[in-house]
């Protein structure tokens, strides 16, 4: 008999082994993409939740069907569900004994989780794998004690429990700590982040890791007492009424501080009105979590609690090694000799832990005892790592070191063969054959009159204007009318920040109420019509005067438009007889607002909202995706830590390689932390609704219409003449210069800004493995970006010296004071940049300094950066991170005009270190045929022919007539 009960428990060990391993992998394997992690208030009080009522449940149904069973000394035996909640409402009543050590781990686990929540809001300020320590912390614990640890029992041990030396235990502690340093510096190597920076100087921020090792002396307190309770007590029912309330208070303590903080309205929506997604993963990761934590309970009453936290560890490292090879990552940390003795040591260094300490309560007894037997767990990790390793060759692509060249020389081709279809119409008629083989429709009347301007300004591009069909498409599902109404609409509001354009007897007027500041958009989009405002219908048009875009629709109602569009158009296609612009419409435009006093700026649109300073991902992005793509299906919220899951579609071997599928958020949910506009934008008034805003440049997922932008049509910023200079004269340095206007810094949202994170980055250009690793003390440097690579201190007062083509200065730097924060912020931000709260900022450089550079970096701000059209017209590299998208989108193009890159920034060095070393050659053409084209097809005069040519379209969507309106020869 009392071998059969050995046997029954010996299963449900092994059982309650397999649980707890597979419930952390699978945490673990979706940690960062879980939405319950973002929350960790939720996710703990429900997990706390879960497991009190696990465990009651457990103690009260399930125990008292395992041998040695002892019911509670006033037991009723009443297994009903009233019951149940009778005895949970009453146990805590009989643990005035345990007072001290229930208020101990009610403290651990309330602190926890208040640190575990300060550590999320923050989490780029933390160090990755300190996990690994948990082990080691135990050992200690157990030393500062005096408690032995507990040896494995078997059936044929008559002795009981056996105890260990100090000298033992010190043995496990050095080989535990060794372990951790190993398991932390694996992941210190292969660590993908975004550049997301920690502030300078003594803020809070920087104290997020010793909030870490707070949790983790906690964590080691916890599972060291609740050993101590389960081997105290094995088999009574006391120990899981104990825990079950312990986790019910603790549960209880935390939705009281959640209910104290939710009383700010931003708060109070934050934590009551969850998303279909948050609600799923908070209730599976909290199920899954309290599954594993009932395994624990379980074990620790069998097992030594070092060896419950090394199989926890273990499988938590194991699954990111396995996320890391499979990303690429682990095959270049272990292509050195340091990456790879840490490699090994963090799977030895297990099996030493397991074979010394001895553990694990089953063992597989041999007859002999050779080598290989007396150390069959070291020698068992040592054969996982060889596995490991030969995965890790075999899964990854692209090799060590992989170049753009293959991209390069199809992007060569495709563009060839775009440039040539785009201009192949040589005569009006050709025109207008190739715009119904293309489009389906006859060309808008007044055709040959823009045909004829295209071809007196010698522009190279004809036939090809995808982006405007495109962009107007949704418009034909509504009707002429509603468009003239919602025009006005936007006309008569001018707190929305539009401006507006009256056409009326072939002239071009500017609509009043304007502010000041912005009227020269205006001036200027006037001027730019001006040559062609005789051709164009009367009409009103309403330009976004803000730099953010306004218009983003829901998916569904986006197919519905579309899918009207293509039903319009298809019965303009099959019209024979067609008509002129209409003389009149009905209703007719509305012009009563032209002469309205000052008080029409009171006037507010209910259609528009008002979402500056706050993330706007959730609410205007999402709504436009389909529900199975990634941004729909999981939150990546580590701000920390690369999706390269996430980039994937648009990259080949870490390099852009679709450069328009970069710029849909549908497939990067992490982006909603990586870019000012998303995460707090300065001014965003967006609307749901399908209002015609024409827009400098938008986000891929919005419906503006882009058109030209005054900032380039009026040269705001332009290449002096005499300031050219030869690409073999210019400086192999990447050079930038520019403000933080990317968005609003505001509760610490500038770290992760676009433009932040590539200054910081350029100032740490040259890393190194020393730099990186724990062991400081190790005389081994190897660079992880490039020996070519070095960060230049900016000097506004430096002369340009002579070219090196061995070597890459990177130059950039903020210029001027932060301003668009509030004053917590700017103080942060000035002194992580400029050093001191007192330092003067960089003066701002005379633009022209650019052209000494070869390597020039353009950057999204609050919306497109206006200096990009100069730097291809400079003959210098133009390297652009971006996601705001302009109207030459089509027809400047990515890899032989100029290098895209992820605005994750990963492979920002990547690209430099070839083009500014093996690939220069390259660099140069690109550089060249970028400098070319633009000459080409982005002067003054290719702007007017694009915006003839949308006005022309335009003037036909809001003509009642539409459907009947065509040129023909």
């Amino acid at each position: 008999m009392p071998y059969k009960m050995a046997h029954h428990q010996q299963r449900l060990v092994v059982l309650a082994v397999c649980i707890l391993s597979s419930s952390t992998a699978f945490i673990w394997s979706r940690y960062y993409k879980s939405a319950a992690f973002e929350r960790p208030f939720h996710f703990s009080i429900l997990t706390l939740l879960f497991s009190g009522l696990t465990l009651f449940f457990y103690a009260k149904y399930i125990l008292r069907s395992e041998p040695g069973y002892a019911p509670l000394s006033n037991g009723t035996g009443n297994t009903s569900a009233k019951s149940f909640f009778v005895d949970i409402l009453r146990y805590p009543l009989r643990l005035r004994s345990q007072y001290p050590s229930f208020a101990l781990l009610l403290l651990c686990v309330v602190a926890r989780t208040i640190l575990y929540w300060r550590t999320i809001r923050t989490i780029h300020c933390s160090w990755d794998g300190l996990q690994a320590f948990l082990p080691f912390l135990l050992i200690v614990y157990d030393i500062a004690e005096l408690r032995p640890i507990n040896l494995p029992r078997h059936e044929h041990d008559t002795h009981g429990r056996t105890t260990s030396s100090s000298s033992t235990l010190v043995k496990y502690g050095l080989i535990a700590l060794f372990w951790g340093l190993a398991a932390t510096d694996t992941l210190l190597l292969s660590e993908r982040t975004t550049g997301a920076i920690c502030p300078a100087a003594t803020y809070i921020e920087r104290l997020i890791p010793l909030a870490q090792l707070l949790m983790l002396a906690l964590d080691g307190v916890f599972i060291s007492q609740v050993g101590k309770l389960r081997q105290a007590n094995e088999g009574q029912a006391n120990t899981w009424h104990f825990l079950g309330t312990l986790f019910l208070t603790s549960a209880g303590v935390l939705t009281f501080f959640a209910v104290w903080s939710s009383i700010d309205r931003a708060n109070f929506q934050w934590n009551v009105f969850l998303s279909w997604l948050a609600t799923g993963d908070l209730i599976v990761d909290s199920i899954v979590v309290t599954i594993g934590i009932t395994s624990t309970i379980y074990l620790l009453g069998y097992f030594h609690p070092l060896f419950v936290s090394l199989l926890l560890t273990a499988t938590s490292i194991f699954v990111y090694l396995q996320w890391r090879i499979m990303d690429g990552t682990m095959i270049r940390v272990w292509s050195n000799w340091w990456g790879l003795i840490t490699g090994v040591w963090l799977f030895v260094g297990a099996g030493l832990l397991l074979h010394f300490g001895k553990t694990a309560n089953f063992q597989l007894h041999t007859s002999s005892e050779g080598a290989i037997s007396r150390n069959r767990y070291g020698f068992c990790a040592l054969v996982t790592f060889l596995l490991v390793f030969a995965q890790t060759i075999f899964v990854s692509s692209g090799g060590f070191r992989p170049t753009p060249t293959p991209i390069i020389a199809n992007a060569r081709s495709e563009s060839d063969a775009w440039i040539a279809g785009a201009g192949k119409s040589k005569s009006l008629q050709e025109a207008v054959s190739e715009y119904r083989k293309r489009y389906g429709i006859p060309p808008p009347p007044n055709f040959d009159k823009w045909y004829h301007f295209a071809a007196s300004v010698k522009s190279p591009i004809i036939d090809t204007f995808d982006q405007i069909h495109a962009d107007l498409l949704p418009y034909w599902g509504t009707l002429p009318s509603v468009l003239r109404q919602r025009t006005t609409h936007l006309l008569e509001h001018p707190s929305l920040s539009m401006g507006g354009i009256i056409l009326e007897g072939g002239k071009a007027d500017v609509s009043p109420h304007i502010l000041g500041t912005h009227r020269w958009m205006m001036d200027v989009t006037k001027d730019m019509l001006e040559p062609f405002a005789q051709w164009l219908p009367d009409m009103q048009l309403a330009f976004n005067l803000d730099d953010e875009c306004r218009i983003s629709i829901p998916l569904d109602r986006m197919k519905a438009y579309t899918e009207e569009g293509l039903k319009a158009r298809a019965r303009l296609g099959e019209k024979q007889e067609l008509s002129h612009f209409s003389d009149t419409q009905e209703p007719p435009w509305v012009k009563g607002y032209l002469n309205s006093d000052e008080k029409i700026w009171d006037e507010k649109s209910p259609w528009f909202l008002d979402r500056s300073k706050r993330q706007i991902f959730y609410e205007w992005i999402s709504p436009t995706c389909p529900a199975e793509s990634p941004v729909n299906k999981y939150r990546w919220w580590n701000k920390k830590a690369e999706c390269l899951g996430c980039s994937a579609p648009h990259m080949t071997h870490g390099f852009v390689s679709n450069w328009t599928l970069s710029g849909d958020l549908c497939h990067q949910p992490d982006l909603a932390y990586l870019h000012g506009v998303l995460l707090s934008p300065s001014a965003m008034a967006p609307s749901h609704t399908l209002f015609p805003v024409f827009s400098q440049s938008r986000l891929y997922n919005f419906a503006d219409i882009l058109y030209p932008s005054p900032w380039n049509f009026g040269e705001k910023v332009e290449i002096e003449n005499n300031k050219s200079i030869p690409w073999d004269q210019k400086l192999n340095s990447v050079y930038w210069r520019g403000a933080s206007s990317d968005g609003y810094a505001v509760h610490g949202a500038w770290q992760t800004f676009l433009r932040a994170r590539f200054v910081n980055m350029a100032a740490k250009a040259k890393l190194s493995i020393r730099a990186k690793s724990l062991f400081n003390l190790v005389h081994y440097r190897r660079d992880i970006i490039s020996p070519l690579l070095s960060a230049s201190t900016p000097s506004p007062s430096a002369q340009p010296t002579a070219p090196t083509e061995d070597h890459i200065v990177v130059n950039a730097s903020f210029v001027g004071k932060f301003d668009r924060c509030d004053d917590r912020d700017c103080t942060a931000e000035h002194v992580t940049f400029y050093g001191s709260p007192t330092a003067e900022p960089p003066p701002s450089l005379d633009f022209q300094e650019h052209w000494h550079h070869r390597h020039l970096i353009d950057l999204d701000g609050a919306a497109f950066s206006g200096r990009f059209i100069p730097f291809l017209k400079s003959g210098s590299l133009p390297y652009r991170a971006a996601l705001f998208r302009t109207w030459w989108e089509e027809r400047v193009h990515a890899w032989r005009h100029f290098v895209p890159l992820d605005v994750r920034l990963s492979d920002l060095w990547d690209a430099v270190n070839y083009l500014g070393g093996p690939g220069l050659s390259e660099a140069d053409e690109i550089a060249q045929a970028g400098r070319d084209w633009a000459l080409q097809s982005l002067r003054k005069e290719d702007m007017q022919v694009y915006m003839f040519r949308l006005l022309l379209e335009w003037g036909r969507l809001v003509d009642d007539h539409r459907e009947d309106l065509g040129f023909a020869l």
